[in-house]
């Protein structure tokens, strides 16, 4: 047989595996829902980083094709036709280049040609000749290399393309400036200008400077950025997708979302489980109330009919030794009688109660004669010197609808209660009068009185006091449970509070009116 300690273990542990695997599935439930949308994510930055490759190659092959197009055009034997043909042709295959200037092989300058006539040509002599662009080396290039310096120079940024040339055996260096400025307010918005990368792009500096376009700080995790890789490679392009706010904001509150649902489904199987274990505990605790039920009934019917059958073998073999002794015993029988016949009638009521069986026929009645009437009965049932019964009953209580068999059990088990607890005291006082539109029956004992916490359950089926359980008047626990019963079909209620000084009243209140 499992003792209780195996059980409450058991439960502990079915309770912690429940938990863990209840977590488990929820974590899983929450991976996989994130690989998911992790996945419809990487699809959007992966078509957005293809967007930024497109458009770095495009901004990176028309600076080329532009330096390509001017390198052609010099000719170290003649460049008074590069001075000549250059800037009239400059705006047509050349315009994002902004100057050229052809150094000899000991990198004096042989010719410096401007794009446009009010440029300062000889700024980038000064640059290049100066040593002011650390990292450019003409020189350590070997012919026909074709290289490019990106950087701040005097707060202004500058891209150089240079390149390594032969001729008659001597070799000769091309640098050419780009016009960023051109590079900037026309080329970029150009290459940039179609519906999927308009108003959601930005290109910034190496000081994290906004160069062309806006901040793209509400699209959240879908900015796909990357450098230039060969002409402006201080720079950064970075691309959003036209929908980015309106999917940064969807993937958080999908998050949100997608959260709340494991926390909700979590929270359910455990409540579900923690329900099923309360309904467990609370029927293993009914049934052990049932086999103390069982066995306190069995016990309470064995006495009265041990006290019948002993005096009555008494009588049948003629032990009496007089009258008034054989008076007394069949006094005792036909008590034992009714005590048993009352507790018959308990328990039957109660099985009708718990099988939805119980009937009322209610009858307008006078509550005063009938409370009067029912502790005449009890008092002959009971035939005690001691407590006696002190009945005050009001003289102007109105009708009430009552069950009057009904009423007889409620005030039967008042008073069988009440008697139980009184122990030496004097008196059990019933009490009946109206208030207001109610009619109020009490019933007081002068006992020990009634534990608080036992008050808020007394009235509960097979619920026995902790005084009961531990050694006080033995019951079977369905006679208050039945009181509040009867009090509540006939449209009232029944409370228990503390006497003073001593003692327990129970109250009885229903509604006036036949």
């Amino acid at each position: 047989m499992v003792t209780v300690r195996a059980r409450v273990l058991l439960r502990a542990v079915l309770l912690a595996v429940v938990v863990v695997a209840s977590g488990f599935l929820a974590w899983w439930s929450w991976r996989t829902s994130a690989a998911l949308a992790a996945l419809g994510d990487r699809s959007v930055i992966e078509s957005t980083a293809l967007l930024v490759r497109e458009k770095i190659d495009r901004v990176e092959a028309t600076i080329i094709a532009g330096d390509n197009a001017v390198l052609h055009l010099v000719n170290p034997d003649d460049l008074d036709t590069l001075a000549q043909r250059w800037p009239d042709l400059a705006e047509r295959i050349s315009p994002t280049v902004r100057s050229v200037l052809v150094l000899d092989e000991a990198l004096r300058p042989l010719r410096v040609v401007a794009h446009r006539e009010d440029d300062d040509r000889f700024e980038l002599v000064a640059w290049v000749t100066g040593g002011r662009l650390e990292g450019l080396d003409l020189a350590g290039k070997e012919v026909g290399a074709h290289s490019h310096w990106h950087g701040a120079v005097d707060g202004r940024s500058v891209l150089l393309s240079y390149f390594t040339r032969e001729s008659a055996g001597r070799h000769y260096y091309v640098v050419l400036e780009a016009d960023v400025d051109y590079i900037r307010s026309e080329l970029l918005p150009k290459l940039f200008d179609d519906p999927l990368a308009r108003g959601r792009f930005n290109i910034t500096d190496e000081n994290h400077r906004l160069v062309i376009g806006r901040s793209l700080r509400s699209a959240g995790g879908f900015v796909v950025s990357a450098p230039f890789p060969t002409t402006l490679y201080n720079w950064q392009l970075a691309v959003a997708p036209r929908r980015a706010p309106e999917l940064a904001a969807r993937s958080r509150r999908r998050g949100v979302i997608e959260g709340s649902y494991v926390g909700a489904s979590l929270l359910v199987i455990l409540a579900g489980v923690s329900f099923l274990l309360f309904a467990a505990r609370q029927e293993e605790q009914l049934n052990t109330l049932k086999s103390d039920f069982i066995a306190t009934v069995s016990h309470e019917l064995k006495t009265p009919l041990s006290l019948i059958r002993m005096f009555g073998e008494m009588l049948a073999g003629d032990r009496a030794p007089t009258p008034e002794k054989r008076a007394q015993y069949l006094d005792i029988i036909v008590r034992e009688s009714e005590r048993l016949s009352a507790l018959i009638e308990n328990v039957l009521d109660f099985a009708r109660l718990e099988q939805g069986r119980a009937a009322y026929e209610f009858t307008a009645a006078d509550l005063g004669a009938t409370v009067r009437r029912d502790v005449e009965a009890f008092r002959f049932r009971e035939n005690r010197e001691r407590p006696a019964l002190v009945v005050e009953i009001a003289d102007d209580i109105a009708p009430v609808r009552l069950d009057a068999r009904a009423m007889q059990v409620l005030l039967f088990n008042l008073l069988d209660n009440a008697f139980k607890y009184a122990g030496d005291t004097d008196a059990v006082f019933v009490r009946a009068r109206q208030e207001g539109a109610r009619a109020v029956v009490e019933v007081e004992d002068r006992g020990p009185g009634i534990d608080p916490d036992d008050a808020r359950r007394i009235f509960e089926r097979f619920y026995r006091g902790r005084a009961v359980r531990s050694g006080g008047p033995r019951g079977t626990g369905i006679g208050l449970s039945l009181v509040k019963h009867i009090a509540r079909a006939h449209g009232g209620d029944v409370t228990a509070r503390a006497a003073s000084p001593t003692g327990t009243i129970f109250r009885v209140a229903i509604p006036v009116g036949g």
